[in-house]
């Protein structure tokens, strides 16, 4: 692969899934707290469901050919081909959005978190867009994968905001919002009481 600008974002856009995941593992050891982990155990379930229900479907590279199959599956889990018929990309994107929607939503978020939206929005699309335009996979295999991740991600973002909030994004005291105070200046002055006693309001 040639190296300039277009081929380095061509790999940070086919990575951005293990980027994604490496991310939220690399924010709980560094913040010791579990939320990452947490985040993992639900993304092994949405991609465990994919898996269970793309073996009922046909394989979208069958009757491809070599240079066909070797560009679809350049990038995957597994040797000779996608380790599941129904794309994991796009239901870790969906995971991720649904998982951290959910939190962002329960507490009111969304102004503080249009970035993460967009970014979220323009890396599924583009994914979907690179599938349909090298007949990687059909529309209706992106669009289920999508479903069934994002599915995942609301029932394990209730479960956990239900039987464990302190490890959700998000949600306690991460959903304040600080800003530093403006300087102020105060001039305070000694007054008696009518006993003689001096106070300082």
């Amino acid at each position: 692969m040639e190296l300039n600008i277009g081929s380095l974002v061509y790999l940070l856009f086919r990575l951005a899934p293990f980027i994604i995941v490496s991310y939220f593992t690399l924010s709980s050891v560094f913040n010791q707290d579990f939320r990452g982990f947490v985040y993992l155990i639900g993304l092994v379930l949405a991609c465990g469901l994919c898996l269970l229900i793309g073996k009922i479907l046909p394989d979208p590279l069958e009757g491809k050919s070599v240079e066909q199959r070797m560009k679809c599956s350049a990038l995957t889990l597994g040797k000779n081909g996608p380790l599941s018929n129904l794309p994991l990309s796009q239901a870790v994107f969906g995971f991720t959005l649904a998982y951290l929607t959910y939190f962002i939503a329960t507490n009111n978020l969304a102004s503080v978190n249009i970035p993460m939206f967009v970014f979220m929005s323009v890396v599924i699309v583009a994914d979907m867009l690179w599938h349909i335009y090298n007949s990687c996979n059909e529309p209706k295999s992106l669009g289920l994968s999508l479903i069934v991740g994002g599915g995942v991600g609301v029932g394990w973002a209730s479960f956990v905001e239900i039987y464990a909030p302190t490890v959700a994004y998000y949600s306690g005291v991460d959903k304040n919002t600080c800003s530093r105070p403006s300087k102020s200046l105060y001039r305070c002055r000694a007054t008696k009481t009518p006993n003689g006693a001096s106070t300082s309001p």
